[in-house]
């Protein structure tokens, strides 16, 4: 999402009275470590690095590898960072998911945590505050769709850790998915059109095992026959067949597909088909008004039935066929920015500047990022056997005229818990 924003600035002028941000920068630095510039830790945190790179230009990536404490080839599972540019802007991933064929990930977004908290941190598996937390809720990146929310776990069907007792809690909130998304229609003479609600996240032999979704849908065209499933996603992606209701594969007929708590959708950068989604419906009494959960409403015990009306009523769909979601890569490491123009806009790592004005608090000018120094996060490597905390420390510009067009050399930090005998 950040690098299409400013990929689009000069559409946006248009719209906002934003002008383009600049061009391409240079090739990147060998980004070696500095020895020690990241405060150590006692305990499992006993090493740090920092990661300095120039940013490429638009499209290219430099993927950094913080055991190593060097930058090395986006292939394969040793890098654990990417880098992707934009231009003037960069989004960054995990290596795991759609992102790379490693076993890596991120424990929230740089909202969720600050650097200041992470130094306090021990072990990347024990929360100093909330106890220990199961390695599986290092998110791996994953199809961006409907189904991405902005809470800790970045899912918009879940709650997660609303009782103390780090497990996720279904909202029943009404999806609705098309098999058409060229058309907004929904009564399905366009394709079929399926409203959909996730209904739980636990199963197995014991049914307290996670990783093992529940879901319930109608078919638009029949909404009286309510159709259940749960399927074992604790083992990589597993693909289901609404209109058969049945599990199958990539290559075969699907409309959505669990791994874990990640859901995509067959379409966009997911699959070949043209499925999108829409989020229709939130029943009532799940959110207090401000967005925040209502923790005694999830814990309610007859959620189940309360909640089937939503998903059997009348649905509202999008307006226009550009209404339906269509699957898109998504990272931990590239939260949606918050703000408005003219305004800083904050992507997490950075602030983005659109006037002068905007930036004069911070010494930058139109058009600069400045980092947010304290935001932080916690990623697992690659490999899937260490850890860091990382943060981006600080933006340099090049001398230019305008500023904003100066090269950008872009500073991370990272606080390392080798694998373990390391």
């Amino acid at each position: 999402m950040n690098t299409r924003f400013f990929k689009y600035l000069p559409v946006a002028v248009a719209v906002m009275s934003l002008a383009a941000c600049g061009g391409g920068g240079s090739d990147s630095s060998d980004g070696t470590d500095d020895g020690g510039s990241t405060p150590v830790v006692t305990n499992k945190f006993t090493q740090s690095a920092t990661w300095k790179v120039v940013l490429p230009a638009t499209g290219e990536s430099v993927c950094y590898d913080f055991d190593a404490k060097a930058e090395a080839a986006c292939s394969g599972s040793t890098w654990d960072v990417k880098l992707v540019s934009g231009g003037r802007s960069a989004e960054l991933f995990t290596n795991s998911g759609p992102s790379g064929s490693g076993q890596g990930g991120a424990f929230g977004t740089p909202f969720a945590h600050t650097w200041t908290d992470l130094l306090k941190w021990e072990d990347a598996l024990v929360d100093p505050a909330g106890g220990a937390i199961p390695a599986t809720l290092y998110a791996a990146d994953t199809a961006k769709s409907v189904f991405a929310g902005t809470n800790e776990i970045q899912v918009a069907a879940f709650e997660y850790d609303l009782t103390g007792t780090h497990q996720l809690h279904p909202n029943f909130r009404v999806f609705l998915l098309t098999t058409n998304s060229a058309s907004a229609d929904i009564t399905g003479a366009a394709g079929a059109v399926y409203a959909l609600q996730m209904t739980g996240y636990y199963g197995g032999a014991t049914g307290t095992t996670s990783g093992w979704p529940s879901f319930r849908w109608v078919d638009e065209s029949n909404p009286a026959v309510v159709n259940t499933a749960t399927v074992d996603a604790t083992q990589g992606w597993v693909y289901y067949d609404l209109a058969n209701k049945t599990t199958t594969t990539e290559s075969g007929s699907w409309q959505i597909a669990f791994n874990r708590y990640n859901v995509k959708l067959n379409g966009g950068t997911s699959g070949n088909a043209t499925v999108g989604g829409y989020l229709s419906k939130t029943p009532d009494g799940f959110y207090n008004l401000d967005g925040t959960p209502v923790v005694a409403k999830f814990s309610a015990t007859t959620n189940l039935a309360d909640t089937l009306a939503d998903l059997t009523g009348a649905l509202t769909g999008p307006s226009s066929a550009s209404g339906w979601v269509k699957d898109s890569i998504g990272s931990q490491l590239t939260p949606a920015y918050t703000g408005s123009y003219p305004n800083a806009l904050n992507f997490g790592w950075y602030n983005y500047y659109p006037t002068d004005a905007a930036g004069a608090a911070a010494g930058l000018s139109q058009h600069q990022l400045g980092a947010n120094a304290d935001a932080g996060t916690l990623v697992k490597s690659g490999e899937g056997n260490s850890y860091a905390r990382m943060r981006l420390a600080s933006i340099a510009y090049a001398a230019a005229t305008p500023a904003y067009s100066g090269a950008q050399t872009w500073t991370f930090e990272f606080g390392i818990q080798p694998p373990s005998g390391n």
